[in-house]
């Protein structure tokens, strides 16, 4: 079973993405796909037009374009039991360059995707998220013991699939802060070992003003990749893979699932 994480940067070339998610289909599988930044636009939500690029047989969950969470499942292969959204901790508080530069229209208050997902093989529990850009390491890694806590308080921890978009950017030590946030998944056993950088600042198309601040700089050599996209799971895997998507500036990331 092939399970995918990716950031669609508001669907911008939602067109193309969809490609790659064919191909990843074809090639490899794909079984369910974790998206974030799932919007509405004229044509629809982001996720109806990717359920229609792969298939009659996919189906989705996570219609809220605020929260933008959602995921895309093969229902020959698996069916969701049941699924809920639940609210991450906000921010205490926010500098007015936060508020208006970073954040830039986005919600405050942050929602995570819950779902019990079935296969002929057994049940485990799939989480999609999408961190936070305010707020800085420490209160993302707020975010992921949340996550964690709702898992351990409702016994949901021993089977299990987290994954999304951590937003774990650091000028300094990006590994680390990565660590600190995955921390509490790493505590049930659910990891993510890989690497590679996965956001790349100079591929922001987003019209917003801090992402074209960054864009300009990361087109002057001053990119910063870094490793924002995970798929951490305490389940037997038996590989893993990442897929260079130039129309985003998140790669997609997957594992395959024994």
């Amino acid at each position: 079973m092939i399970i995918a994480t990716h950031n669609l940067m508001e669907g911008l070339q939602l067109g193309a993405l969809c490609e790659h998610h064919r191909r990843l289909r074809d090639e490899v599988g794909l079984h369910l796909l974790c998206v974030q930044e799932n919007r509405r636009t004229a044509d629809g939500l982001h996720v109806d037009r990717i359920e229609a690029a792969l298939g009659e047989d996919y189906d989705h969950i996570g219609e809220d374009p605020e929260a933008g969470v959602s995921v895309v499942f093969d229902s020959r292969r698996v069916d969701v039991v049941e699924w809920e959204m639940f609210a991450l901790p906000a921010v205490d508080s926010m500098s007015w360059i936060e508020r208006a530069v970073i954040l830039d229209g986005r919600p405050a208050q942050t929602r995570a995707l819950l779902a019990t997902v079935e296969t002929g093989d057994g049940a485990f529990t799939l989480v999609n998220f999408h961190l936070d850009t305010v707020g800085g390491t420490r209160h993302r890694a707020r975010q992921t013991r949340a996550i964690a806590a709702l898992l351990d308080d409702r016994g949901l921890g021993g089977r299990v699939v987290v994954c999304g978009d951590t937003n774990a950017f650091a000028l300094r030590g990006q590994p680390a802060a990565l660590g600190e946030i995955l921390a509490p998944f790493e505590q049930m056993g659910a990891r993510d070992p890989g690497t590679e950088p996965t956001h790349f600042f100079a591929r922001q198309n987003e019209p917003k003003l801090a992402h074209r601040a960054v864009v300009m700089l990361g087109r002057l050599g001053l990119d910063l990749p870094m490793r924002y996209d995970v798929v951490c799971t305490n389940l037997d895997t038996t590989g893993r893979g990442h897929i260079t998507t130039p129309e985003s500036d998140h790669d997609l990331v997957w594992v395959a699932i024994a």
